[in-house]
């Protein structure tokens, strides 16, 4: 969660937010309101976060058959995610511009000493959407 954290913190002012969705898809990794409270104060997270039922499958929540409704604009990689931390980013005119698999860290990985927050393709895709 850090690097969502950070990318809130960063782009935030302008009028970048990060969302964060819990879903019981993936292995329980859903939860409660109160589930959702408790890991908020446990990471710090300040960007908004929401329970839903369902984020793939025929039982998806709208947003989520929304989300996956829409072209794939890197077709390499499945638009529904296999796992959490699927990343969308989307336009401010609500268009996907691109999604980025739980592998791809958000921000500079503690695990790869290569790895930059100014070359990271999240933060380079934030940017160049928010230069428009």
């Amino acid at each position: 969660m850090a690097g969502l954290q950070v990318l809130e913190e960063t782009f935030s002012a302008e009028g970048f937010h990060v969302l964060g969705f819990y879903s019981n898809d993936f292995g329980n990794q859903g939860g409660s309101d109160d589930d959702i409270e408790g890991c908020t104060g446990e990471y710090q997270v300040t960007f908004p976060q929401f329970a839903v039922d369902h984020v793939v499958g025929a039982e998806a929540q709208p947003v989520w058959q929304w989300l996956l409704g829409q072209p794939n604009p890197n077709p390499e990689t499945a638009l529904a995610p296999d796992w959490n931390f699927h990343k969308y980013l989307i336009s401010r005119d609500g268009q996907l511009m691109q999604h980025y698999v739980r592998a791809v860290y958000p921000g500079d990985d503690p695990s790869n000493p290569n790895d930059s927050f100014e070359d990271n393709p999240i933060v380079l895709g934030i940017e160049a959407e928010l230069a428009k």
